[in-house]
């Protein structure tokens, strides 16, 4: 199973020596899309390249009138970010990730950085969180190398060093075959929510924030993530109180305004 990472568009728009490369495949409550496709609009990243294989599913993602492949890859001279919405299948995702390395060593990025939802597991005797209660934001990051400056970055962003779990998908296949290379790779990893398929904009701020505290090339304002936060949260109550053997939508029109509804992914 090959993939190939084709650059596409103008040399200079193409992520240079030095850059990050972001990497965001669908994870717990879409937090990886919302964070993706927050920063792609809000730094107008264009697509300068994509993924080719036989292996990848015959879609084709329309977004904005433009056709897009499945995995596509965005990007300036500092920063590049992989993404695609579908997850990949165990195998794809370790071609995925060995394309994704080998590239990223290619083109000299001095780093990579994956992104991930987790729902954490609660601790006995405590009750499972209310599919409508908000996460705590925690940031964890595991490393593929012991580089003391890198660690030293992510957790002065006040990201807890991951002792135990298991990561899987790309973020997981990345982190075993960055050990021994040079590049670092790090997996971040936010507390996110699972509710009705809702994207969790929380979770997905958080992952900004955190990025935003240890790159130069973000300085991303994420307030109005979170304003659609809340708005989602109050649609996501409406519907409850609207299933089968709850209320109806209130009385004092508090329901979900459809004009004021957010986009997919935030």
């Amino acid at each position: 199973m090959e993939y190939e990472w084709k650059d596409e568009g103008p040399s200079e728009l193409l992520p240079g020596p030095g850059a990050v490369l972001l990497s965001c495949f669908p994870s717990a409550g879409l937090a990886t899309l919302v964070a993706g496709h927050y920063m792609i609009r809000t730094l107008q990243m264009p697509r300068v390249g994509r993924f080719g294989s036989a292996d990848l599913p015959p879609i084709a993602v329309v977004q904005n009138g433009e056709v897009n492949p499945t995995i596509r890859v965005y990007g300036s001279r500092g920063l590049g970010l992989v993404l695609s919405e579908f997850p990949p299948t165990p195998a794809q995702a370790t071609a995925v990730a060995r394309t994704l390395l080998e590239g990223a060593k290619r083109r000299k990025f001095r780093m990579i950085v994956c992104l991930e939802g987790v729902v954490p597991h609660p601790a006995d005797g405590e009750e499972p969180q209310a599919a409508t209660a908000p996460p705590d934001e925690s940031i964890w990051a595991a490393y593929s190398t012991p580089d003391a400056h890198v660690r030293a970055a992510f957790e002065g962003a006040r990201a807890h060093a991951l002792e135990d779990g298991v990561i899987g998908g790309v973020s997981g296949a990345l982190l075993v075959q960055g050990i021994g290379e040079q590049i670092p790779i790090v997996t971040l990893l936010v507390s996110a929510r699972v509710a009705e398929g809702i994207p969790d904009n929380r979770a997905g701020a958080a992952l900004i924030e955190t990025l935003d505290r240890v790159l130069p090339e973000l300085r991303i304002d994420t307030k109005p993530l979170r304003e659609q936060a809340e708005e989602i949260e109050r649609m996501l109550r409406a519907a409850l109180q609207r299933r089968p053997g709850g209320t109806t939508a209130p009385e004092d029109g508090s329901g979900p305004d459809s004009s004021k509804s957010p986009g997919m992914y935030g």
